[in-house]
């Protein structure tokens, strides 16, 4: 099996944006790196993702999985089909322009091997900036975000202080956890925390791997010198109030379901 310095690992459920694809054509380009692709697709009925794939990067490694079995199982798929010393995940709703993407996170890696994962700053398509650093949710915190049951002023305040609002975005730093639409992470690491949990089938694996990260004092960075756009499109929290999201939209009930299983998992524990 070849070996690479970076494996850009893609799932797609029924989306893949072809400018997604395109971006990552030139990534490969023109990157110093020896970079390969591997896309996992969960069954996707609304277009051929084998076609899709390799009429712009018919390089491209394509697993066609015979249904959904979420995010972060798909994502340990792909991790097992390449030998590569970093992970970048990278959502298939995702466009990157900055070319030189690959090289900022692997040059930080690799000069800070204490570094389990590299984010960087994402931008909605608009060029408005998306929260996607934030500290660790603590129980309620789902509850501050998407009811009226708490306090207004303290909804604002945690919700201000959990988004990371209070610091300035063009500067690198340590974070609590990143969100897993663009991460760059050490592979070994990544298999000896034994990948995403896999009994999160969407939401909250990304602050779980995080934790994990910490829990093994390998810190998670956020670097503003690298970009990447996000059409990011908040699904769980589409719906009239919180009772006909929970009715209505399966994936409120996923994001609740995904909520209840870290609580329980990292109840009682400190970094």
């Amino acid at each position: 099996m070849p070996h690479f310095d970076v494996a850009i690992i893609t799932v797609s459920t029924n989306q893949l944006r072809e400018d997604c694809l395109g971006s990552i054509r030139k990534l490969l380009d023109t990157t110093s790196l020896k970079v390969c692709f591997v896309l996992v697709d969960n069954g996707s009925t609304a277009f051929d993702a084998h076609a899709l794939v390799k009429k712009i990067v018919p390089e491209a490694t394509v697993i066609l999985r015979d249904d959904n079995y979420g995010f972060g199982s798909s994502c340990n798929r792909g991790a097992c089909e390449v030998d590569a010393d970093y992970y970048f995940f990278l959502n298939p709703d995702t466009c990157v322009k900055d070319t030189q993407l690959l090289d900022t996170l692997h040059s930080f890696m690799k000069a800070h091997p204490v570094v389990g994962i590299a984010s960087p700053k994402i931008l909605y398509m608009d060029g408005k900036l998306q929260e996607t650093c934030r500290r660790f949710p603590r129980w309620f915190t789902p509850i501050a975000q998407r009811t009226s049951m708490m306090n207004p002023d303290k909804t604002k305040a945690h919700r201000a202080k959990f988004l990371m609002e209070d610091f300035d975005h063009d500067k690198h730093r340590m974070v609590d956890w990143v969100q897993g639409s663009a991460f760059m992470i050490d592979a070994k690491l990544f298999h000896e925390i034994g990948g995403f949990d896999k009994r999160y089938f969407m939401y909250y694996e990304d602050v779980d791997l995080c934790r994990n990260c910490w829990m093994r004092g390998r810190p998670v960075y956020y670097l503003p010198n690298a970009v990447v756009f996000h059409a990011y499109g908040k699904e769980s929290a589409a719906g009239n109030g919180t009772i006909d999201r929970v009715v209505h939209n399966p994936k409120t009930r996923v994001h609740i379901t995904s909520w209840i299983k870290y609580t329980l998992k990292w109840l009682g524990h400190r970094i």
